[in-house]
């Protein structure tokens, strides 16, 4: 043990005198802002060394995870040798733990300090010493975080579960996913626009996910439910709201089994959340770091989903909904997303398997907004007045095929827009964007894939919301360009790559014109699924 003895358990009249228990166990005291020491010590209460042994600073061997935020709230497992001399301070470089508990001997809890970014030594302090630095103590502290509400390769029918990571920034890229339990996966040195994805054993099933970086990444999470797929994005802290809104709740309507709404914090404080569907109100405490969900009982339908802090921190939230076999998932927006002009790329009740094309507006102001809904250049479109707080939706005849589609307020507040899809037995929901906050010259989606069992269709649907043509190429990895169009102004089309195309990023640029809105509209099997591209 390179010198250290083992500590014996001994009793305790033995090794430590009476007076000397008595004395710890009434030793109370808080160090660089640590939780009081006596509540440290229980643990190690009956432990002792025995005749020989030389007093030694302590050992650090593993952290985990080895990774979290420089906002810091991070939750790690020190383990090592030592603690139970006692420990009198655990640091994360030269900076306190924000507080830590003393397992065993062998075991310390800790919670990270606020950091710069980085790669530090965790280090744990006794009468002895403090332990050495070593390769097996690291603990980075990422520049860039982001997260998932949920992962499940657990659940019957959830096949597969992947995180695609997309390294956009200035270096080769060293990320670390940490997962339920604290099980982390890492990738050294993923290559400037290259694409790689990471998983978790089958069987694994909790959440939240955690994506740390040393560079700027897109992550984005790719899920196979029974014969459906589903992407959505990571959100960062800066997305977490004290309000946020859903359009729509159903665990009435047929087909609808289950809806869950997932709420994620990412700071270091508990948050307090209540979430209000039709008059109904479920709270949540949501602690540091953490995860959990609420949900209403079969037979609620409404919107729209109200998600508010009533104290604490800030959340992220989104809903997961099963719909037959299949399965969606949305992330919450607050009203900052509530726009005058937003676009949705495509809507389709003409071609075989869509059933049901619904645009929702949700009005998170204090007066009326009246708004048009119009479908390719107002060849059809309908006008709606949407009450302060309230939800409606709009949708177009059987036969109806085109894009885009604009959301339009003629007066009143901003509002909040989305489209919820019902292709064969799959339901599908994408939020509406901004061309104004959104419209870029670089566009990224983490992957394509007309090659993979069951994936029928992928296309790219780009809008110009520009007023001169757009030229844009299409192109995978930064390898050669698959594509170019022209995008009139004011105007969409798609482009769609060979069958047997694989792989990521697609990457998306214009070459000259205004910038432009991408989204990937892929088929899988019988089920359908729309994401945003990211713009850069």
């Amino acid at each position: 043990m390179g010198g250290i003895q083992v500590p014996k358990r001994a009793i305790a009249a033995r090794v430590l005198p009476i007076l000397a228990v008595a004395a710890v166990l009434a030793l109370s005291f808080v160090t660089a802002g640590k939780v009081p020491f006596s509540g440290k010590l229980v643990a190690c209460v009956g432990y002792g060394y025995g005749y020989g042994y030389v007093a030694s600073p302590p050992t650090v061997i593993n952290v985990n995870p080895n990774a979290g935020p420089s906002s810091g709230g991070t939750t790690v497992t020190i383990t090592g040798l030592g603690y139970c001399s006692p420990a009198t301070a655990v640091d994360f470089g030269t900076t306190p733990a924000a507080s830590f508990v003393i397992n065993s001997d062998t075991s310390i809890t800790a919670v990270s300090p606020v950091h710069a970014a980085g790669t530090v030594d965790v280090t744990v302090t006794n009468a002895q010493g403090t332990s050495a630095a070593t390769a097996l103590d690291h603990f980075t502290f990422a520049a860039f975080t982001s997260y998932f509400q949920w992962f499940d390769k657990a659940s019957a029918g959830f096949l597969n579960d992947n995180i695609h990571l997309v390294n956009e920034g200035s270096a080769p890229a060293n990320i670390t996913v940490t997962g339920p339990g604290g099980a982390q996966v890492s990738v050294s040195n993923l290559a400037v626009g290259a694409e790689t994805y990471v998983t978790f054993p089958s069987g694994t099933i909790g959440g939240p996910v955690v994506v740390n970086s040393d560079q700027f990444v897109l992550a984005s999470q790719r899920v196979q439910y029974n014969q459906s797929f589903n992407e959505i994005w990571s959100a960062d802290s800066f997305s977490a709201a004290a309000t946020s809104y859903i359009n729509w709740y159903d665990k009435a309507s047929d087909g609808f089994l289950n809806d869950n709404i997932h709420l994620l914090n990412p700071f270091n404080a508990p948050s307090s959340v209540s979430v209000t569907v039709s008059g109904i109100i479920r709270t949540a405490v949501v602690q540091p770091q953490s995860s959990t969900y609420v949900n209403f009982p079969q037979g609620t339908i409404g919107g729209p989903v109200k998600i508010q802090v009533t104290a604490g921190a800030n959340i992220l939230a989104s809903q997961r909904v099963q719909f037959r076999s299949t399965f969606n998932e949305v992330w919450a927006h607050d009203a900052s997303f509530a726009a005058q002009t937003s676009i949705i790329n495509w809507f389709d009740k003409a071609s075989t398997g869509f059933l049901n094309d619904n645009i929702h507006l949700l009005n998170p102001g204090v007066t009326t907004a009246n708004v048009t809904v119009s479908e390719d250049g107002g060849v059809v479109s309908s006008t709606v007045n949407v009450a302060a707080g309230a939800e409606t939706y709009v949708t177009f005849p059987q036969g109806t095929i085109g894009g885009p589609v604009k959301v339009v307020v003629n007066s009143g507040p901003n509002v909040l827009s989305s489209q919820r899809v019902q292709y064969n037995d799959s339901f599908n929901e994408v939020w509406s964007e901004d061309p104004l906050g959104f419209a870029s010259t670089f566009n990224v989606i983490n992957w394509y894939d007309k090659a993979s069992a069951g994936f029928v269709a992928d296309n790219i649907h780009l809008f110009n919301p520009g007023t001169v043509s757009a030229v844009v190429t299409v192109d995978i990895g930064g390898g050669s360009t698959l594509a170019t169009v022209i995008v009139p102004a004011d105007g969409e089309t798609y482009v769609t790559l060979p069958q047997g195309t694989i792989g990521g990023p697609v990457n998306i640029t214009v070459t000259s014109g205004p910038g432009i809105l991408a989204a990937g509209r892929t088929q899988f099997n019988a089920s359908f699924n729309e994401i945003w591209a990211q713009p850069l």
